[in-house]
């Protein structure tokens, strides 16, 4: 068989992979951002790809597959997988949700405490001049992390595990998600709203927690973003496109955030908005309110290798013996899949 990594994450070879798929398989690895870096032979040849987050599929791609049976994104999202067109030509789409998530459950916590907490505006008054910046009173923001009140939006296994260590720090936690059967709530001893609005007026913390579709693409926009409480921290290590740059701007500049924590944006690494420009500058108004990381909430070595064998292990299992796990694209598919969810 024949594996396409066109956007390979890792550095080095793909003996993760290569143990997974077995000694027969032969794995071409790139390291691209577009799928036109690849040569059409390239595409022709291979039995399945395995996808990270740069190289999008859509039909364009998916109609240079002549032999393909399967891709794999490995990782949750598939908003740049094209469903629809792979499941018209019989590919099903599959991805990789069985991974320990707690480590984007901790990054989303640690960002949180930093901002409550001024950790950040610390560790830069402090580098320049230790005796001037040494004075506990400069940061933005400095809370009692006990008296916050904790909100996510999607409440997952990931924003589960937000809210039960939201709850571990002391604080109140609640959430919003109109998926969730009746009563999930009483399971976890949290608040739920039922009205998302409600809860953007009452939370001191927001964390979202979604996929990225049709329904929640700039879901926190101009009007979310005025319904928020006055003085709330915002904080996104889902998708990058859940999020308006130009809403949480104006709502960092003259509305209600006070801060916000961004691991993921819609175009990575990010384009030169306005908001990016003035963190770059270390501009006044934004000083020490905004924390910016490179997609990296989800990243342990652990995780990482857990991701890869995943990954691997789906395509293959298919391969070799039609088992399908986890396919996202099952109702574009022109035959029924037969397929199952890990648990």
């Amino acid at each position: 068989m024949r594996v396409i990594i066109p956007d390979a994450q890792f550095p080095g070879a793909a003996d993760v992979e290569q143990a997974a798929l077995g000694d027969g398989a032969e794995i071409e690895v790139h390291r691209c951002a577009r799928a036109e870096e690849i040569a059409d032979e390239s595409w022709a040849a291979c039995d399945a790809i395995l996808a990270w987050q740069n190289v999008t599929v859509d039909a364009a791609l998916v109609a240079k597959l002549e032999k393909c049976r399967i891709i794999v994104r490995c990782g949750i999202g598939y908003d740049r997988m094209g469903l629809e067109a792979c499941g018209a030509r019989g590919i099903p789409v599959c991805n990789v949700p069985t991974y320990d998530f707690t480590d984007v459950m901790s990054s989303t916590l640690a960002m949180s405490l930093a901002l409550m907490r001024g950790l950040f505006t610390y560790d830069r008054l402090l580098r320049p001049d230790m005796t001037a910046g040494w004075e506990w009173g400069r940061a933005p923001e400095m809370r009692r992390v006990r008296d916050q009140n904790f909100a996510v939006i999607g409440c997952g296994r990931i924003g589960t595990g937000v809210l039960l260590r939201a709850k571990g720090f002391g604080m109140t936690p609640g959430y919003y998600d109109p998926y969730l059967p009746t009563g999930h709530e009483n399971s976890l001893d949290v608040r739920r709203f039922h009205n998302l609005n409600e809860m953007l007026a009452w939370a001191d913390v927001l964390s979202i927690h979604t996929p990225l579709n049709g329904e929640t693409a700039n879901m926190i926009n101009r009007a979310t973003v005025e319904a928020m409480k006055p003085g709330a921290i915002f904080v996104n290590c889902a998708r990058g496109g859940l999020v308006d740059l130009d809403a949480l701007e104006w709502g960092l500049r003259d509305g209600p955030i006070a801060a916000a924590a961004l691991d993921v944006f819609p175009e990575e690494p990010p384009a030169r908005h306005p908001l990016i420009s003035a963190w770059l500058a270390d501009t006044e108004w934004l000083r020490g309110r905004l924390s910016i990381t490179p997609h990296c909430s989800f990243y342990s070595e652990a995780t990482f290798a857990e991701i890869r064998h995943g990954a691997a292990a789906t395509a293959a299992d298919y391969l070799r013996n039609g088992s399908l796990i986890n396919c996202v694209n099952e109702d574009y598919l022109g035959a029924p899949a037969t397929t199952q969810t890990a648990d």
